[in-house]
């Protein structure tokens, strides 16, 4: 990094950090203001800002926008599947529980992560723990059916995932050659 590029990401962090803070506290006061800055700055001083070696942080605006569709369907569709679970008396006879360890093709940490959180943020899944690189996640299932069919489910999170924010190498890498993450949507919507 640039010792100009440092300086705007630590200005940005800062900014970022106060803005966290005044929303934290619910009122914008310059009294919030002023200790949100300090804060924030001694935060940025005391860590600063460092190179990481992962990939470039990509968007890819057309598979990012099917990602979200497909998540808020995936969304709707695992709260009502969690919902008539705990709702119906017959249904907790269908509740098994395991953990599965998936391993992810993705070397990114940055994609490793936001797979995990999608996976948590999943009624009926959990992510317990992630190792390595590239990462082993430990996905806890509420309504286990096999193994295969996890790692199968975790697999296609992990396409969508890298055909909206990874990089060209990546995506031709999981998604196949000649994927072209501008084009994927309609795979990524079919599927």
């Amino acid at each position: 990094m640039t010792p100009r590029s440092l300086i705007g990401v630590r200005l940005l962090l800062i900014v970022w950090l106060t803005t966290m803070w005044v929303l934290l506290w619910g009122s914008v006061s310059p009294a919030n203001v002023l200790t949100g800055l300090l804060a924030a700055a001694a935060v940025v001083w005391a860590f600063p800002p460092t190179r990481t070696n992962d990939h470039a942080f990509v968007v890819h605006p057309w598979p990012t926008i099917s990602l979200f569709f497909w998540f808020l369907k995936a969304l709707i569709m695992t709260n009502l599947a969690v919902a008539r679970e705990v709702m119906t008396t017959n249904a907790r006879s269908r509740i098994h529980t395991a953990i599965v360890a998936v391993e992810l093709q993705t070397t990114s940490g940055r994609l490793a992560t936001i797979i995990a959180n999608m996976i948590t943020l999943t009624p009926g899944t959990l992510t317990i723990d992630a190792r390595g690189r590239p990462a082993v996640l430990y996905v806890h299932v509420l309504t286990f059916a096999s193994v295969e069919a996890t790692r199968d489910e975790v697999a296609d999170l992990e396409r969508r995932v890298v055909r909206a924010f990874g990089t060209a190498d990546e995506v031709a890498r999981i998604c196949g050659p000649g994927t072209d993450p501008r084009t994927a949507t309609t795979e990524a919507t079919n599927a």
